[in-house]
C-alpha cells in the first residue's frame, strides 16, 4: 500500500474504537434483557390465546402496516425422564435377573443401551410402563416418570425481504417509540 493510499484512509483512534466497543455493548445487553422479557410475555400470551381461541401465530407488523414476520407456537415435548437412576437399576435387575442389563460398581446402573431401548419404549407408550416380553404383564418402573422433555416456545419466520424492511424502519426512526426503553436510563430493559 502506498503512503497516498494511507493518508486518504483516516486511521481509527483507539478512544473511537473503545467508544463503539463500550456503546455495542451496552446496546446488547439491553437487546438480550428486553428480548428475553418480551420472549416470555409473547409466550404467556400465545399460549393463554392458544387456549382461548386456538390462535397459533400471529403477524408481527412495523408501524406503517408492512407485516414482517409471523411469530409461531412450537409445541414441547413430553417423555420418559429419569429421576432415580439407582430404584431403577434395582428394579431392572429384580425383574429380569438372568439378563446383563445392569452392571454392578459401587452403585448398580443400568447399561446405557438398555436404558435407551427402554426410555424408547416408555417413550411410545407414553406412560412409565414396559411389556415384560416373556410374561406378557404390564410393568410399572419405578425412577422413571413422563414429563416435559423441552419447553413450548414459538419461533420466528421473517418474510422475504422482512429483515431489511425492518432494518430501514430502524435505521430511519420508524421504531424509535419501539426500540425508546433501550436506550431509557433504567439498567434493565
Amino acid at each position: 500500500m502506498s503512503a497516498e493510499r494511507q493518508t486518504e484512509q483516516p486511521a481509527e483512534s483507539l478512544r473511537e474504537l473503545a467508544t463503539q466497543e463500550a456503546v455495542l455493548k451496552l446496546l446488547a445487553e439491553r437487546v438480550a434483557a428486553a428480548q428475553k422479557d418480551v420472549k416470555a410475555r409473547t409466550q404467556r400470551a400465545l399460549d393463554a390465546a392458544q387456549k382461548r381461541d386456538g390462535t397459533e401465530r400471529v403477524g408481527a407488523y412495523l408501524p406503517t402496516g408492512e407485516q414482517v414476520a409471523t411469530i409461531s407456537l412450537r409445541k414441547g415435548e413430553t417423555g420418559p425422564v429419569v429421576t432415580d437412576e439407582e430404584a431403577l437399576a434395582r428394579w431392572i435387575r429384580q425383574t429380569w435377573p438372568g439378563e446383563e442389563w445392569t452392571e454392578t460398581r459401587i452403585v448398580r446402573t443400568v447399561k446405557p443401551w438398555r436404558l435407551a431401548e427402554m426410555l424408547a419404549e416408555m417413550d411410545a407408550a407414553g406412560a412409565a410402563k414396559l411389556v415384560d416380553k416373556t410374561t406378557g404383564e404390564v410393568l410399572d418402573v419405578p425412577g422413571v416418570v413422563i414429563k416435559p422433555t423441552r419447553a413450548r416456545t414459538h419461533g420466528i419466520t421473517w418474510r422475504t425481504g422482512g429483515r431489511e424492511q425492518t432494518a430501514e424502519a430502524w435505521r430511519t426512526g420508524v421504531l424509535a417509540g419501539q426500540l425508546a426503553a433501550l436506550t431509557s436510563g433504567g439498567e434493565a430493559a
